[in-house]
């Protein structure tokens, strides 16, 4: 096994990379009991084909909508001066030089032998995340900010549906269900969001990859003085605790996400942890708890 260091991510990235990525996402799709309940009665190869189409029109979506962390924010450090008003997103992952990329034998359209040649040579991406920069609330008589589309009138290709046999009252109901509690207690924070991590499993898990990719965007958050936040699954939430992360301090409201499976023809409850790392430096401008 021999890594990368995480690598950033460009447009230009998205024919070499959408495979593995998907791949990375089919690995965990039923490791939950929500996820087997959601999705286990679809057959492999057409689970694998959804999660690709879907993965390439988010990624296309991202890397072309929303300026990169590192621009937005000033140089690879993301500490440019000023008060940074625009949202951006990073999507960075890792390599394993020893597994060769699931990328095309054969290149598609508009792309060129090379790029299939140096996709399949760099390895195959065993680890991705993304990242988002959420600005702070505009100040008294400022414009606030658009979504910060770089390419408004791009026609951006819309997401697949979901395959007949995935469960797709559940899949809608919690998407938006963990969606909007992100919205509500975290909406107008000054922040950085942990939209994703995933790794390859079972192979790449507990290798120290999900660290090495958390820890490009922790000391960026440190440095500017503004908190992470984001949902944890049942997986993730231990990770995140050795990370620094805690489970928001809420009152009387609540900072879990439940689903009760019964409701939904299955058993158990499924449970998202809304959580925040607060900077070790500084104070952060803004916070709920």
């Amino acid at each position: 096994m021999r890594l990368t260091a995480p690598i950033l991510l460009s447009p230009a990235d998205l024919d070499t990379v959408t495979p593995d990525i998907a791949s990375i996402r089919h690995s965990s799709l039923t490791t939950t009991r929500l996820g087997q309940l959601r999705y286990g009665a679809v057959p492999h190869a057409e689970a694998r084909a959804w999660l690709e189409s879907s993965t390439r029109a988010e990624l296309e979506s991202e890397l072309t909508r929303y300026p990169r962390i590192v621009d937005s924010l000033g140089g690879r450090d993301g500490l440019g001066g000023g008060r940074v008003m625009t949202t951006s997103m990073e999507h960075l992952v890792v390599r394993d030089l020893d597994l060769e990329s699931l990328s095309p034998g054969s290149p598609s359209e508009g792309v060129s032998v090379d790029v299939v040649d140096a996709a399949a040579a760099a390895g195959r991406v065993v680890a991705f995340t993304e990242f988002m920069y959420h600005p702070p609330p505009p100040l008294p008589g400022q414009e606030p900010s658009s979504c910060a589309e770089t390419q408004i009138d791009h026609p951006f290709p819309a997401p697949p549906p979901p395959p007949p046999s995935v469960h797709r009252s559940l899949h809608e109901h919690w998407d938006q269900t963990v969606e909007a509690a992100l919205s509500a207690w975290f909406g107008g924070m000054h922040c950085f969001e942990v939209r994703g991590l995933g790794t390859l499993a079972p192979s790449h898990l507990r290798k120290g990859i999900a660290s090495t990719l958390l820890a490009w965007l922790l000391p960026r958050a440190d440095r500017m003085g503004i908190p992470v936040v984001l949902a944890a699954t049942p997986i993730g939430y231990p990770f995140y605790l050795r990370h620094g992360f805690v489970e928001v301090d809420g009152g009387s409201r609540r900072c879990h996400i439940e689903c009760d499976m019964a409701s939904w023809g299955g058993s158990g409850v499924h449970r998202h942890v809304l959580m925040i790392r607060r900077p070790k430096q500084k104070q952060p401008e803004t916070g709920i708890v």
